[in-house]
Formats: C-alpha cells, sequence, structure tokens
C-alpha cells in the first residue's frame, strides 16, 4: 500500500514538472519610474504650451497645462504663478488667489507670490491687503521695481501722493530709464491738478533723452487731455514726420484736427490711418466721431458697421451706432416741435423710431461696463424725449400709441 502511494505521488510530480517545464515563460515587467531630469523637462514642455496659449488669450488650455506642469513636477513654482495669473484672467479671483498662496507656501522667500496677491488686491481695492503683501515682498527684495512701483500705485489710488512718489522714485534709482515709473510721476501731477509740473517733468525727460519716443508721446497726450491742441498737434506732426507708417500717429493727429474743427485735415488724417492699418477698427472709430459732428449720420453708420466687423466683440461700436440714432431722432424732434401738426406726423413717427433703435443699440453697449453710464444715461434722455412724443402722437396724431 505505501509502495503504491509513493509510486502515485511520483507519477504526479513528473506531470507537474513537465507542465511547468512545457508552459511559456513572461516576463514581468518592473514598474519605470521617471528621473528628477525627465519630469522637470515634461513640466517644463507642459509649461512652455500653456505659456503660448496663455499669450493667446486661450486661458482655459493654459490653465490645463499648467495644472499637468505641477502634476509632473508639484515642486514647480513659476507653474504656480502662471496658474493664478491664468485665473485672474479669467476673473476666478479665489482661484487665483489660492494659487498665489500656495506658490507662497512653497516659497516664502520668492517675491513673486506677494507681487502677485497685491496686485490682486489692488484690482480688488482691498489696498490695506495690497500693501502688506507688497511691503513683505520688499523685505524680501527691497531693489525690486515691480514691488515698488505697485506700492506707488496703491498710494495714488489712495491719493496719498506724496508717499507715492517716494516709492516711484526709489524705484527710479534702480531702473532710471524705466518708462512706466516716469510716466505714472507725471500722471500723478496730473491728478494732483499740477499739469504743468507733469509737463516740465516730460519735458525734462525728453531734454536729457530726445530719442525715448515713448516719452514724447506720453507728452503729446498730456497736452491732448490738457485740451492744449496745437501743443500735441505740433508733436504729432513731428512723429509722423519721422514715421510715416506708424498709423496710431495718424489716428492721434486726426483727433486733434477734430477738436480744432479741422475737419478735411482731420479725415485725410484718418483715411491715411485706414489705409496703413486695414484690420484696425482704431481709425474707424475716429472716423464716426468725425462724421457725427459734421452731421453726416448715414456715413457714420456706414462707418460703425464696418467697425463692427473688424471687431465683432468691441462693444464702443453698438455705443456709436446709438449716437447716430439718438442724433438722428432729436433732429426729427426739433422739426417735429417747430410744426406739431397732423400733416408732420410722419416725422413723428420717425423721431420716435431713432429713439427706439438708439435705445436697442445703447442696451447692446451696456454689455460693457466702460460704457455703461454713458448708454444709461443717453437711454434715460431717448426715453424722456419718447414719452414726450408719445402724448404728442396721442394728442395730434388719432391718438395711435408706439
Amino acid at each position: 500500500m505505501q509502495n503504491t502511494l509513493k509510486k502515485m505521488c511520483l507519477a504526479v510530480l513528473i506531470v507537474v514538472s513537465l507542465f511547468v517545464w512545457c508552459a511559456p515563460t513572461q516576463t514581468v515587467k518592473e514598474p519605470t519610474t521617471k528621473t528628477t531630469e525627465e519630469k522637470q523637462k515634461e513640466a517644463e514642455q507642459n509649461y512652455s504650451i500653456g505659456f503660448e496659449y496663455y499669450k493667446q488669450g486661450n486661458y482655459d488650455e493654459a490653465i490645463n497645462y499648467f495644472k499637468k506642469a505641477i502634476e509632473v513636477m508639484p515642486e514647480y513654482y513659476a507653474a504656480y504663478i502662471a496658474l493664478a495669473k491664468g485665473y485672474r484672467a479669467k476673473n476666478d479671483i479665489i482661484a487665483a488667489e489660492a494659487e498665489y498662496n500656495k506658490a507662497k507656501a512653497l516659497d516664502p522667500r520668492d517675491s513673486r507670490s506677494y507681487e502677485g496677491l497685491a496686485a490682486l488686491y489692488t484690482e480688488l481695492q482691498r489696498f490695506g491687503d495690497a500693501m502688506f503683501e507688497y511691503e513683505t515682498g520688499l523685505k524680501i527684495a527691497p531693489k525690486n521695481v515691480n514691488l515698488l512701483n505697485g506700492l506707488g500705485y496703491v498710494y495714488t489710488k489712495m491719493q496719498n501722493y506724496d508717499k507715492a512718489l517716494e516709492y516711484y522714485n526709489m524705484s527710479l534709482e534702480y531702473e532710471p530709464e524705466n518708462i512706466n515709473t516716469m510716466f505714472a510721476i507725471a500722471d500723478i501731477f496730473v491728478e494732483k491738478k499740477e499739469p504743468r509740473k507733469a509737463i516740465d517733468y516730460l519735458e525734462a525727460i525728453i531734454e536729457k533723452k530726445p530719442n525715448i519716443v515713448e516719452v514724447r508721446e506720453k507728452l503729446a497726450q498730456t497736452y491732448f487731455d490738457l485740451k492744449n491742441y496745437e501743443a500735441a498737434g505740433k508733436i504729432y506732426t513731428d512723429l509722423v514726420k519721422e514715421q510715416p507708417d506708424n498709423y496710431r500717429y495718424h489716428v492721434q493727429l486726426g483727433a486733434v484736427y477734430v477738436e480744432q474743427k479741422k475737419y478735411q485735415a482731420a479725415e485725410e488724417a484718418l483715411n491715411t490711418a485706414r489705409r496703413l492699418a486695414p484690420n484696425s477698427a482704431s481709425p474707424v472709430y475716429q472716423l464716426v466721431d468725425l462724421n457725427l459732428k459734421r452731421g453726416r449720420y448715414s456715413t457714420a453708420e456706414d462707418l460703425a458697421r464696418e467697425a463692427l466687423t473688424i471687431e465683432p466683440n468691441n462693444y464702443y461700436a453698438y455705443l456709436l451706432l446709438g449716437d447716430v440714432y439718438i442724433r438722428r431722432g432729436y433732429d426729427a424732434r426739433a422739426k417735429w416741435m417747430q410744426n406739431k401738426s397732423t400733416s408732420n406726423c410722419g416725422v413723428l413717427e420717425a423721431a420716435m423710431s431713432y429713439f427706439n433703435t438708439a435705445i436697442f443699440h445703447y442696451t447692446k453697449a451696456k454689455s460693457d461696463a466702460q460704457w455703461a453710464y454713458y448708454a444709461n444715461n443717453e437711454t434715460k434722455r431717448s426715453n424722456t424725449w419718447l414719452e414726450e412724443l408719445k402724448e404728442d402722437k396721442w394728442f395730434y396724431c388719432k391718438g395711435g400709441s408706439q
């Protein structure tokens, strides 16, 4: 019995051995781990792609790639800053603030997170928080011009001009030719209602560095804002002679001529700009304004619609269309007021139609916050005249209503 058992066990072992020997062998792959260098390269590639999307204004894709960079390399400081900027561009304030704080926690000795947070808080008019971040950043990088200028800007917004000038002048000590700092100082003098100081300051810079074109542009713009059109025109004329293909100078010179009521010269300058930059709506907008001033409403309307084809998302064109129709309405209303009679009801109807169309365009313009105040005021004015005309229509034109 024992011999039989032994023989059976031996047989089983032989079968198992044969099975194992004949079975195909399989190699088990060990999980591969990326080296630090490979991770860094992949993270930098994602960051670079995100940065290109950011420059193109495609913030969703930019954010997606910045996140990928952080997934690969969680200690990638610059990616957090870039991600925060992407959220800022989308006006996602909470997410932007969170990313800046993550960057700060990652490296408290890098001033970029403080600068970003401070700029964010400045936009929100949280000036106390902004000052704290700027000042903390300056403890780390006392010669950082962005931090100094940022703090100067906060003090400017708070109308503490002396303190603002202190920081801007400190900034110029480290970067004497920083144009943005120079312009900020000039703007402070304008805000302080000391425009002569702004002009003297800019002229002093030009005297020392006559080749800095941006300063001459700023001086011309300052003269224009102060309604010194002759001085502004002289600078723009010189700039046009030096750079005849720069369409912006023709636009600005045209704007000067409009204010001086030199309408023919303005039209020539603006049409030159239009020829030089056919894909820019800027000269077209100025031409709309010019034709409105000359009472050429049909031409103004055509130009405003042309501007819309160039910049479909710029609601300024709708504002200008509102202006075209409210002025048509005003002129028709004036004719009605001179002859309120049944035979003149067509003029009244036209005036009402113009005002309603003006309101339609102003309502569209209000989608952009920067035009909302003006558009609201003109809408109220149009509605006031409409109510007045409705009463006249009821009385003179068989009680009709619109």
